[in-house]
């Protein structure tokens, strides 16, 4: 499960956010990616910060990650780096070594790695002392994923294994891992690449479970290629989720939209999701977007009947993610031991 997305200062510590650990752990969940963003001004900024509004404060985090622990879940820690100016993270990119004028060249991609590499570090410590079972060191920052970044890239996992002694993996984007003729190289630096996993499910509303994996069919044989790819890495859903939402299989990631509630949209999109991954060895499990909501979306609460956005505590899916969670057992240690 993921949590905690743009959760603000105080919130994990405050009895709701403790509260959801709780409601978690009931339904069986087993591992939680815990967010933690990361903010920088703009999508063209180069300095990575913690905001007093934005970031919640390191001693928050050890007092959730200890309550996660005490209900026997395991915790990925994910800090996430937000752009205060509303930017999507994947639009984060800069030129690179222009030099219209001669003698001066321009450079922002460095002091940009350096920034992130700072606050990797500083997440890693904290991971590493509240003993997280997985790191995750970034997601999404589609234009810093490529192999023309392999070297920066490499150097933050290096600093990263200095201050932390457990898997470390990156969420990238599919096109980074699915879509190349090789995903980038700096990837085996890893113990598990994750993929944010939104892929489409449906050509209209009402698609059965059936019907939704035959349409993710092919999207199986194209990851089991990139593990190959990576010489057998382990991958992980580091993001993936739908919609109660009519239609909302058709392009699971869309959170812009209005339209009818449909619970069974959701639920059919995880059971296709289930039951199309878990006999491939090399899958170890998703993390569902997402548990909580932390942004008043109005076009969630167009329909009277019911939210209509990716949270699933009370819907359908939540009984089959207890379904599924309860087989995970023998599948989590091997996660453990990436």
């Amino acid at each position: 499960m993921s949590f905690g997305y743009l959760a603000k200062r105080g919130y994990f510590a405050s009895p709701d956010g403790l509260a959801q650990v709780d409601r978690m752990a009931d339904l069986g969940v087993t591992w939680v990616a815990l967010m933690v963003s990361v903010m920088q001004e703009t999508w063209h900024g180069t300095r990575m910060y913690q905001d007093f509004e934005f970031t919640v404060e390191d001693h928050e985090l050890e007092q959730i990650i200890a309550r996660f622990h005490a209900r026997g879940m395991r915790v990925m820690l994910k800090p996430m780096v937000e752009c205060l100016d509303g930017a999507w993270r994947g639009h984060i990119g800069f030129p690179d070594g222009d030099q219209q004028i001669q003698g001066r060249v321009i450079r922002c991609w460095e002091p940009w790695f350096e920034s992130l590499q700072a606050s990797v570090e500083h997440y890693g410590r904290l991971a590493e002392r509240t003993d997280c079972e997985m790191y995750c060191i970034g997601c999404e920052l589609m234009s810093a994923e490529g192999a023309n970044h392999n070297e920066r890239w490499l150097r933050v996992v290096e600093a990263t294994r200095k201050v932390y002694g457990g898997p470390i993996c990156y969420d990238a984007m599919p096109h980074t891992l699915m879509e190349g003729a090789q995903p980038p190289e700096w990837l085996r630096s890893l113990d598990a690449v994750c993929v944010s996993y939104y892929s489409p499910a449906a050509d209209q509303a009402g698609a059965t479970v059936e019907m939704m994996m035959e349409k993710l069919q092919p999207t199986v044989a194209r990851l089991r290629r990139v593990s190959e790819q990576l010489g057998g890495m382990p991958v992980i859903f580091g993001e993936t989720g739908c919609r109660s939402l009519k239609a909302g299989a058709i392009n699971p990631s869309e959170y812009r939209t209005a339209g009818d509630h449909d619970p069974a949209e959701q639920a059919n999109y995880l059971e296709a999701m289930c039951r199309l991954f878990w006999p491939e060895s090399w899958w170890l499990g998703f993390y569902w977007w997402k548990w909580d909501e932390q942004q008043y979306r109005p076009n969630y609460h167009a329909d009277a009947a019911g939210d209509t956005g990716f949270t699933l505590d009370g819907k359908a899916a939540a009984e089959v993610l207890r379904r599924w969670c309860a087989r995970e057992a023998p599948r989590q240690a091997k996660v453990c031991t990436v």
